[in-house]
């Protein structure tokens, strides 16, 4: 990467602990792809009732070349039986994924469709009878 991450984290208990699962699926990312700019990672742990547990929110920006920009979000929402790494996981193979896409894309190994496919099935048909 470029510029250094950018990890904030509000109200979370362990630290050390997420900040560690974020720098692993952050080497990760950057072994599916080697031109990141920027990461930004915010991870939120917002309070529920004293009985319940915590909810998560997780969020991921990355900055690629040229000019593409992946946030992804993730909540634990109701699913409050989430710990906070399995929500983050989640968001960074979810970021993953949409980066694999666009390395893809740039390396235009998606499949193209020819002239005569995208040409509709009847019309096809009818330039082929008149021929």
């Amino acid at each position: 990467m470029q510029l250094p991450l950018e990890l904030i984290m509000k109200n979370v208990d362990d630290k050390a602990a997420i900040e560690a699962v974020v720098q692993e699926k952050l080497g990760k990312l950057e072994h599916s792809c080697d031109h990141i700019i920027s990461c930004r990672v915010f991870i939120e742990q917002n309070p529920t009732h004293q009985h319940a547990r915590h909810t998560y929110h997780v969020r991921i920006d990355v900055r690629m070349p040229p000019h593409h920009e992946i946030v992804v979000k993730r909540d634990s929402g109701r699913n409050v039986h989430d710990n906070l790494s399995a929500v983050v996981r989640d968001a960074f193979i979810a970021v993953r994924r949409q980066v694999e896409v666009v390395v893809d894309r740039q390396k235009k190994k998606v499949k193209s469709h020819t002239l005569a496919r995208m040409i509709p099935a009847r019309l096809r048909k009818a330039l082929r009878m008149e021929e």
